[in-house]
């Protein structure tokens, strides 16, 4: 909620509390009237007797007890009111403070992987979705939530079985190579559902690649979910 709408919506609602106000007002000003009609005090002369001010007392009453309830009814709604927009305050100052967090946060992340690609040949900065990792990391990061996501975490695990699959493919080959092509593949797949592209290429470009990626993944993970938070990609043994 914006501040004109809460302004507008205070207005209103203290239009309502003082409209609340004047209406019991003018019903105890009635039944303060209606009171001394019924008693005849235009017919009385003045006096400030103790019997004649608790006749006075007796003949307004009801007024006295409307306008008493009139002045507790506004003081409840005023408060009730103040209480109100205080949450109301406090939650659009919550949610700007979530934004500007989140794109603090953002632009943090997408400063360092940018460094960190820079540090390495293998990487195409183009190649690198950074809005839809950091968005799979925080899913809920423009509410004020840094915590990563479960999607996340279940890509990363469909990632290392990749890497464990070429792994067990690379142990059990009679030579220190192996079908890389299905690799290369599978990979690619899996790298892209987290925003990454790598493209088919020669054996050992696609290795020095894919060498450089993990390592990006691996030090992103650390740097912004911790270092136990998440798991570790998997070291290739086919690299």
């Amino acid at each position: 909620m914006d501040a004109n709408t809460l302004e507008k919506k205070f207005k209103m609602a203290s239009k309502i509390s003082v409209g609340i106000f004047a209406l019991g007002l003018l019903v105890s000003s009635f039944l303060f009237f209606k009171g001394l009609s019924d008693a005849d005090a235009s017919q009385r002369n003045f006096c400030l007797t103790k019997e004649c001010i608790n006749n006075f007392l007796k003949f307004t009453e009801l007024s006295i007890q409307s306008f008493k309830a009139t002045i507790s009814l506004t003081i409840t709604a005023f408060t009730v009111l103040g209480i109100y927009f205080a949450v109301l305050n406090y939650i659009a100052t919550a949610k700007t403070n979530a934004i500007s967090n989140h794109l603090l946060n953002l632009n943090t992340f997408k400063d360092f992987v940018n460094d960190e690609i820079s540090k390495r040949n293998r990487i195409n900065k183009e190649s690198v979705d950074i809005f839809k990792w950091y968005n799979l990391i925080f899913p809920d990061s423009k509410n004020g939530l840094l915590t990563t996501g479960n999607k996340y975490e279940n890509l990363l695990k469909s990632i290392d079985r990749c890497i464990l699959r070429s792994n067990q493919e690379c142990s059990k080959s009679d030579t220190p190579s192996f079908e890389y092509k299905p690799h290369q593949i599978r990979m690619r797949e899996a790298l892209s559902a987290i925003g990454i592209k790598i493209e088919l290429m020669p054996r050992n470009d696609f290795k020095e690649s894919e060498k450089e990626i993990h390592e990006l993944i691996n030090t992103t993970n650390k740097e912004f979910c911790g270092e136990n938070s998440l798991q570790r990609l998997s070291d290739p043994i086919y690299f």
